[in-house]
């Protein structure tokens, strides 16, 4: 077979592949140049999930009409003239294979003004001609891949491409609140007006955003980071995070698992944290020519900069959760620590206690303590088949303290009794009827294709007690399953939805499932609830009794046991 050169059409669609692999990449293209010409006013018009029409329209500076058929050749940029102005660019675009790339996969239009006198020029079929035209620039993608009809083969459903286009657009709303942003289409209009950083959050994702957020402002010699990670006390839940190095929004799966990690000890199984985090890192540490839709960035020395990523994610969500669930042991808590009031069983131990450590003084004044001795615990108590000495009571009234022989227990008194509930729902005939809501509830903050995911599934929703109206390209829930009640929660809904979207398989039985646990978590016994003794027994009776006793129903620990010789390791008197 002889070696041959392939012709310009070929390769421009061979060329075309590397950048436009589907619409979104289309908008991410053409949105760049639209913000790098300066422009305060974007809009993007999309038309079957991008396939039949793309526009955007800005009112930057213009392209010349010298220009125009040039910036449809490969290799031709405004903004990169030698190698070296690779590490010092502050422009998106500078490879030069945009348009040429879409030129040659679309039916592509420009119409271009450079000034405000109201004459601009059209290319289109490789043809210029004057017209009557604002300034600015507007691009027409129309018929995208109509001639590479394979690549349609692999684009997603029309409700998972049209998802992905607005994703796109998302990315860049955020990072620019100077710019008024325009998406029209037929399944909605928004106009995000021009407003402070922190407005332009609220403008996305609604008041409830700045409540269930932490703030995150890092600066180190390896960079600076600022924005919002998902509270670990109070949780925000949208369909994607957002994540940018220099103002380019990238993809990193390294980045994403070490976020993941850092909330490892913070959230329940199969929950994924929300996070938004702008990073500004020397120019001359990262390469974003190694991908041809520069959506990847090497960093100099990775392993180096996730390694105290992660350290520093974690200071600060532990020092969060510390300071909204702190088991610091103050004055007020200190006469509490063994007992609660309400159930209280005196003995004067001073006098023992002197004699033993002779004239060893201690700022306790132990006559004031509570405790519970064994004679106290009238029936016989088992937790994995350890029995149960001594109930000393509970730490900040949410955890169980119990001495058995060759150790002591801790119990979540919530993650127990959410296990136990769940194990006595499963067992009874659940009234999955239907309840019709005062006021229908907006299922906000989901995208396209979870909204078309709900639709798609509603006679199995109907099943688990859930019926929806579509209103306005608005989503609403207007009936609930008649056992939850006042027990409901939008954020564990859309939870739900999540993971059905990731698993589809078997959706009746997870639903009735999710529904199940849902019920069993909001009627459970809460943290810093103070209980009597004969409450706590029964808890632990009841706990034993269960076939998975050691984990509640989202998969955390019910109880946790500390061997002897795990506090002797604890306290260095064996290595």
């Amino acid at each position: 077979m002889n070696i041959q050169k392939l012709d310009p059409e070929t390769i421009n669609l061979i060329s075309a592949g590397e950048v436009i692999e589907s619409p979104c990449d289309v908008v991410k293209e053409l949105i760049e140049n639209a913000i790098d010409s300066g422009a305060d006013s974007i809009s993007l018009t999309v038309k079957d999930a991008g396939l039949e029409l793309l526009e955007i329209k800005d009112n930057g500076c213009g392209i010349k009409k010298e220009d125009l058929l040039l910036c449809l050749e490969k290799h031709t940029t405004s903004k990169l003239k030698k190698i070296d102005d690779l590490f010092s660019l502050d422009s998106f675009g500078f490879r030069g294979e945009a348009l040429s790339s879409i030129n040659a996969i679309s039916k592509l239009s420009i119409v271009s003004a450079v000034d405000d006198n109201g004459k601009g020029t059209i290319l289109e079929n490789n043809t210029l001609k004057e017209i009557e035209a604002i300034k600015g620039t507007t691009i027409t993608v129309k018929d995208l891949f109509y001639n590479v009809p394979v690549r349609k083969k692999f684009l997603k459903s029309n409700a998972v491409e049209f998802s992905k286009i607005y994703d796109v657009f998302l990315e860049f709303v955020l990072f620019n609140p100077n710019i008024k942003f325009t998406f029209i289409s037929s399944k909605k209009t928004e106009n995000f007006f021009k407003t402070t950083q922190e407005n332009r959050f609220l403008q996305v994702f609604g008041n409830e955003f700045k409540n269930k957020v932490i703030n995150v402002d890092i600066n180190n010699d390896l960079f600076s980071v600022k924005g919002f990670l998902m509270s670990p006390v109070n949780g925000f839940y949208f369909s994607k995070s957002f994540i940018y190095i220099n103002k380019r929004a990238i993809f990193s799966s390294q980045i994403n698992k070490t976020v993941l990690d850092s909330y490892k000890d913070y959230l329940m199984i199969q929950q994924r944290p929300f996070f938004i985090l702008f990073f500004e890192i020397n120019k001359k540490f990262i390469d974003i020519n190694v991908h041809p839709k520069k959506r990847i960035i090497k960093i100099q020395n990775e392993q180096l900069f996730l390694a105290e990523l992660k350290l520093e994610i974690s200071k600060l969500l532990d020092s969060v959760s510390k300071s909204n669930y702190s088991l610091n042991i103050d004055s007020k808590t200190q006469n509490k620590l063994f007992s609660s009031n309400t159930f209280s069983y005196k003995q004067d131990l001073s006098n023992n206690f002197s004699k033993d450590l002779g004239n060893y003084h201690t700022n306790l004044n132990l006559s004031e303590q509570n405790t519970f001795i064994n004679d106290q615990i009238t029936d016989e108590l088992r937790l994995n088949n350890k029995k149960i000495i001594k109930i000393f009571g509970q730490i900040n009234n949410t955890y169980i303290i119990c001495e058995v022989a060759d150790g002591f227990i801790l119990i979540d008194q919530h993650a127990a009794a959410e296990r136990i509930n769940l194990e006595k729902n499963r067992k009874l005939n659940i009234n999955l009827n239907k309840q019709e809501l005062l006021v229908p509830k907006l299922i906000s903050n989901i995208t396209s294709e979870q909204k078309t995911l709900i639709l798609n599934n509603e006679n199995y929703f109907l099943q688990a007690g859930f019926s929806f109206e579509s209103k306005d390209n608005n989503l609403f829930l207007k009936t609930i399953p008649v056992f939850l009640d006042n027990f409901f929660d939008l954020d564990l809904f859309l939870e739900m939805v999540f993971e059905l979207q990731e698993n589809p398989k078997d959706i009746i039985h997870k639903l009735k499932d999710k529904v199940i646990k849902l019920k069993s978590c909001k009627e459970s016994l809460k943290a810093n609830s103070e209980l009597s003794l004969p409450e706590i027994q029964t808890l632990i009776k009841q706990l034993d009794l269960c076939v998975d006793k050691n984990i509640c129903a989202h998969g955390r620990p019910t109880n946790i046991f500390y061997s002897i010789k795990d506090l002797e390791k604890l306290f260095k008197r064996i290595v």
